[in-house]
């Protein structure tokens, strides 16, 4: 099997999710055993995980410390590439380009965009993995066209399943020159190691954040209340904080 499958099956498996429906079978089994006292330390354990990952104090507190490594991208430096790593896509005709494309791909390459305005004479390159009728790069570089980006402007690399991929593709694109590199504030520590390891030149172009305070808003009660997206923002730290161990792992 493909290991580039493996470790997305493997990370899916131990997220928080079925960490807890993991718990909560756990507790069924050990329940109709007769073994109470452990059927109940388990079902208490999910729902401690639960509260824990759903409620805003946890995600947004470990999240926030992870996207403030690399600020915003000080649009005064001048670059002459703008990388854009790719995150995603569902081709269905039936939609429009911009709902085909994954969020995190569209703050990737919306960000891509307003800094290769700010640098005229820059280039943008999408990349991505190779899938049918189009590869991730080419979608990226479509919706660019479509919001007036010159086609002559957009460089592919087509060849990646994964960051490390990446990093091997982009690295004769590139060269030795600085290029602002665009990609999701949870993935960019990891991304600016591989790069920097590789012997590039990354200058931070963080988006996607996750973890926003609304200065000019009070806050409110009913904000910490469990909800679905404090359980995505727990995801995505546990899924790079896997992909740092991983490299760790590996000695990279």
């Amino acid at each position: 099997m493909d290991m580039f499958i493996v470790k997305k099956i493997a990370a899916m498996l131990i997220m928080p999710l079925p960490a807890i429906i993991a718990l909560m079978l756990l507790s069924w089994i050990f329940w109709w055993r007769n073994k109470k006292r452990v059927a109940i330390a388990c079902q208490l354990a999910s729902c401690l995980l639960l509260i824990l990952v759903s409620t805003p104090w946890l995600p947004n507190h470990v999240l926030r410390d992870l996207e403030q490594q690399y600020h915003q991208f000080d649009m005064s430096t001048p670059v002459n590439t703008v990388v854009v790593l790719g995150c995603g896509h569902a081709y269905d005709g039936a939609l429009p380009l911009s709902a085909q494309i994954k969020p995190c791909s569209l703050y990737r390459l919306v960000e891509g965009i307003r800094l290769l305005k700010a640098n005229p004479d820059s280039i943008l390159i999408t990349s991505g993995q190779h899938t049918q009728p189009y590869t991730h790069a080419q979608m990226l570089k479509r919706l660019a066209v479509d919001m007036g980006v010159a086609p002559e402007r957009i460089r592919l690399q087509n060849n990646s399943k994964d960051t490390e991929e990446e990093v091997l593709a982009l690295k004769p694109m590139i060269g030795s020159a600085p290029f602002a590199l665009v990609t999701s504030a949870t993935h960019m520590p990891r991304a600016i190691h591989l790069f920097e390891a590789a012997g590039l030149h990354p200058i931070a172009a963080p988006t996607e954040h996750l973890v926003r305070f609304d200065t000019t808003e009070p806050a409110r009660w009913f904000s910490d209340l469990p909800r679905s997206d404090n359980i995505h923002k727990t995801e995505r730290f546990w899924y790079e904080t896997l992909g740092q161990w991983w490299l760790k792992l590996r000695g990279k």
